[in-house]
């Protein structure tokens, strides 16, 4: 099975980097943003858990002028690894984050305080206290919390058992309920034809099956999870 998880938190906590040391893989697509360092578009990596389940990563960006693009990653996401970094605490963007997340009802989330490297042990330690105190005011409620170094490594083997955790706790969805396919990105493959990738929030697909949205009804020619072709595709555990 595959999980979905999307981060969130201020603009230059490490994201992208606690992603990219987690898969991997570059959650970063553009040029742009791996020349300026920063998350402009939505990011996709996954891998592996350490018991076998898949855990796919939708990376967004941080930056206050960027919010609607946050919005639609963690919009469709059961669940979310919010990142606060040791070095600087608390900060506009975390707040704006989680006021996003209380709004949209998101009630999993694990805290990962980042760039643990940087900062002492006792200022590391006002931080986490300080976010989880914020987080425990929202419909995230309390949380569990682990700190890390997406430079050094420090704290990733701890951050991979939590979010297996994390995952686990989360709901079962309805895979006999109607399809409901949140859309991150169309686009053309030449010889392919047009490729949808999104989070499958109900119901499962199968190749053949026809699709309807506002537009004229389509046919499923294939259907893949995280690169693997699959003949159906049904949905990772989601928020009620």
């Amino acid at each position: 099975m595959t999980h979905v998880v999307a981060t969130a938190g201020h603009v230059d906590h490490g994201k992208s980097t606690l992603v990219r040391a987690l898969t991997g893989m570059e959650p970063d697509r553009l040029e742009e943003e791996r020349r300026r360092g920063l998350t402009i578009e939505l990011g996709f990596a996954w891998t592996a858990l350490p018991g076998g389940d898949r855990i796919a990563f939708v990376d967004v960006p941080g930056h206050e002028r960027l919010v609607t693009t946050m919005l639609a990653g963690v919009g469709p996401a059961p669940a979310v690894m919010f990142v606060v970094a040791a070095d600087q605490g608390w900060q506009r963007q975390s707040e704006e984050h989680l006021a996003v997340l209380d709004a949209l009802g998101v009630r999993h989330a694990l805290l990962v305080v980042t760039r643990r490297d940087l900062a002492g042990g006792a200022p590391a330690e006002r931080v986490r206290a300080e976010a989880l105190t914020h987080l425990a005011a929202t419909t995230l409620g309390r949380v569990e919390s682990v700190m890390v170094s997406g430079t050094t490594g420090e704290g990733l083997d701890e951050l991979r058992a939590a979010l297996e955790r994390l995952t686990g706790s989360l709901p079962e969805p309805d895979r006999d309920a109607d399809v409901r396919l949140w859309i991150d990105r169309v686009f053309t493959i030449r010889g392919r034809g047009t490729v949808v990738t999104g989070t499958l929030g109900a119901g499962t697909i199968g190749v053949g099956d026809r699709l309807a949205a506002a537009a004229p009804s389509c046919a499923c020619a294939g259907s893949r999870a995280s690169r693997r072709t699959t003949g159906r595709s049904a949905p990772s555990p989601a928020s009620p």
